[in-house]
């Protein structure tokens, strides 16, 4: 039997994501149970930094990070009386703080990651499968390095990553040594989330990919690496 899905406005979402007709909010991480409530009502002291300030928060900036703290507070403490609200008993200020620390910072990889779900989403508007209802939150705050590192950038195309994660960590990614067998849907992502994260890419890397299948023109919809020209030619 068909069924009608009903959706929020994004104003509306954002202020009050719950609804008896809603499901609760996805929990993507079951070790981390609560946090998508804890993510939405960062999530909005974040909007409310950006509508204030007219600008995202400084990177690593402990002032701005207060600031989304505080705002993020007022939204969980605000005595509205609107059906759906999400707050929580006790704000986790360090995962809001981080929120805002990190809101400029953008990594190839969770960029993968959320284009295939809005692809999934998209393919869903035709009805033969159940859409998100309305908010999917997920964060990696765990990758986080422990400890003091070095975030000082050298404007290059790595330092959003260097600035998470330390000129340390980009460089031993960036002096690996790697073998990949096959080069088809996945084998493509992994080489190009290498290129773009400069996996193998430094004086002492070494990458190296093998594939004894030839590129077919069933191939090109998903191996995004080649083209129509590439019929017919090794993969490797």
């Amino acid at each position: 039997m068909p069924q009608t899905i009903n959706f929020k406005s994004l104003q509306d979402s954002l202020q009050a994501p719950l609804d008896k007709k809603f499901p609760p909010l996805e929990n993507p991480d079951m070790d981390k149970w609560g946090r998508a409530e804890q993510l939405h009502i960062g999530l909005n002291g974040l909007l409310e930094f950006v509508n204030k300030n007219k600008r995202l928060p400084t990177l690593h900036d402990d002032n701005d990070a207060s600031e989304v703290t505080e705002l993020a507070k007022a939204f969980n403490d605000a005595s509205l009386d609107i059906e759906g609200r999400v707050t929580v008993e006790e704000l986790n200020k360090e995962v809001v703080q981080n929120i805002s620390k990190y809101s400029s910072c953008q990594l190839s990889p969770h960029s993968a990651f959320w284009g295939g779900i809005v692809a999934q989403e998209v393919v869903k508007f035709t009805g033969k499968f159940m859409p998100i209802r309305q908010w999917l939150h997920y964060e990696t705050l765990e990758l986080l390095p422990k400890g003091e590192v070095n975030r000082k950038v050298n404007g290059t195309r790595y330092d959003d990553q260097v600035s998470i994660f330390g000129q340390e960590f980009q460089e031993k990614i960036m002096n690996q040594k790697i073998f990949l067998v096959g080069a088809g849907a996945l084998g493509c992502e992994f080489i190009k989330q290498f290129a773009l994260t400069g996996l193998c890419c430094g004086p002492n890397g070494k990458f190296t990919c093998t594939d004894d299948d030839n590129i077919e023109i069933s191939n090109l919809n998903r191996q995004f690496l080649f083209r129509k020209d590439d019929v017919g030619s090794s993969k490797s």
